[in-house]
């Protein structure tokens, strides 16, 4: 334990300037959680929007009426996916929204109802009234489902009534706190993109700190010692693990001053931040335990980083690449990361344990490896 210390104090005294990254970090996560997920304006009226009806039931077309009439939009249908995606790729579109299949009838015989799915590119405040507007009719009409009794053609009796107007039935409006719910919800999944990005900058200072231990012969000093090669990965584990958390704690301050509902408790928000940063430090390790030079371990942690990023889907969601891609992105950290964030704030029957297991075993098999790569480094001498 005295050992573990001993170098985690060496580690914090080299690199002290590092913490001043992780305030900076901090604060620009506070920066972008507010840019993205504070402001929003109600300028989304006679958009354009495509939408796409998997149900195809008096349902789905009271919504698209609903969307159409009463809150103005431009809807485009009959098209499929791709021609849309493509439309969206080009800004012809704002949106596409996706009605699920069995809709209706789901509603009526009151089984949990998948969220409505909408898709935007970097039009996060549209995104989040769309979502809002959608949500809050199907909160009105679930009511219609009970009094049905699971009888379909009363449930469309009834649904007509209330878009008459009839027996005091009436949609719910979106209210403005709703609405920052979700604009709060899309900036943090937003600012965690950016996340995963921007902390291999701790990465960079384990990177460069092992390197010049090697050239400086501090691992042939460590050979001659009682030290264990163990406690030289827990004592610079621990020094970056602290410094991490210190972005991390000043974030989830600022979204509880701010009572920000961002769809996930702030126990699992601080589990994904802090995993992440121990996946971090083992990636970094077998980097630096690999290359050797201070050159090649910058360029390769921040190359892995930002690779990783992209595949991963930290910045957009891997439903609009290939199959193969799809695929391929579940070997990253970054992909369970942003997974367990958007199955939380999109999917009502989403179970996070699995990506959260995933997450801790990552950093458990990061921080192994790195282990065995120092230990056969010190035995081999090179």
């Amino acid at each position: 334990m005295k050992n573990i210390v001993t170098f985690f104090d060496m580690s914090l005294k080299r690199n002290w300037f590092s913490i001043i990254f992780a305030v900076a970090l901090g604060v620009l996560l506070c920066v972008m959680q507010e840019s993205f997920g504070g402001n929003f304006n109600t300028a989304f009226r006679e958009m354009k929007v495509a939408v796409i009806d998997q149900d195809k039931s008096a349902l789905s077309k009271q919504l698209i009426s609903y969307l159409k009439e009463e809150i103005g939009m431009q809807i485009d249908t009959g098209k499929s996916y791709e021609a849309y995606s493509n439309e969206l790729l080009n800004r012809e579109l704002s949106a596409i929204i996706e009605i699920n299949k069995n809709l209706q009838n789901e509603l009526v015989a009151q089984r949990t109802i998948e969220p409505i799915q909408v898709t935007t590119i970097n039009n996060y405040a549209n995104e989040a009234f769309i979502k809002a507007y959608v949500d809050v009719y199907v909160e009105s009409v679930e009511v219609l489902g009970a009094a049905s009794g699971g009888d379909s053609k009363q449930f469309e009796v009834l649904l007509e009534e209330m878009q008459d107007g009839d027996h005091g039935l009436e949609l719910i409006s979106a209210s403005e706190t709703m609405i920052e719910r979700y604009t709060a919800g899309v900036g943090f999944k937003l600012t965690q993109g950016f996340y995963l990005n921007f902390i291999f900058y701790i990465g960079l200072f384990i990177g460069l700190m092992i390197v010049t231990d090697h050239v400086e012969g501090t691992f042939k000093r460590i050979q001659s010692t009682p030290m264990r090669p163990i406690e030289y990965i827990l004592g610079t584990a621990l020094y970056a693990l602290i410094v991490g958390s210190i972005s991390s704690v000043i974030y989830i301050g600022y979204l509880g001053f701010k009572q920000s509902d961002v769809g996930l408790p702030f126990w699992m928000v601080a589990y994904l931040l802090l995993v992440f940063v121990l996946i971090v430090i083992g990636i970094s390790m077998i980097c630096a335990f690999i290359v050797k030079t201070k050159l090649g371990v910058v360029f390769s942690i921040y190359g892995a980083g930002c690779m990783a990023a992209i595949l991963g889907g930290a910045y957009f969601e891997t439903n609009m690449a290939p199959e193969f891609m799809r695929s391929l992105a579940k070997i990253v950290p970054h992909y369970w990361y942003m997974e367990c964030i958007r199955g939380m704030q999109e999917r009502g029957s989403y179970n996070p344990m699995g990506a959260l297991i995933i997450l801790g075993l990552y950093a458990l098999f990061f921080m192994l490896l790195g282990a065995v790569l120092f230990n056969k480094q010190l035995t081999t001498n090179e």
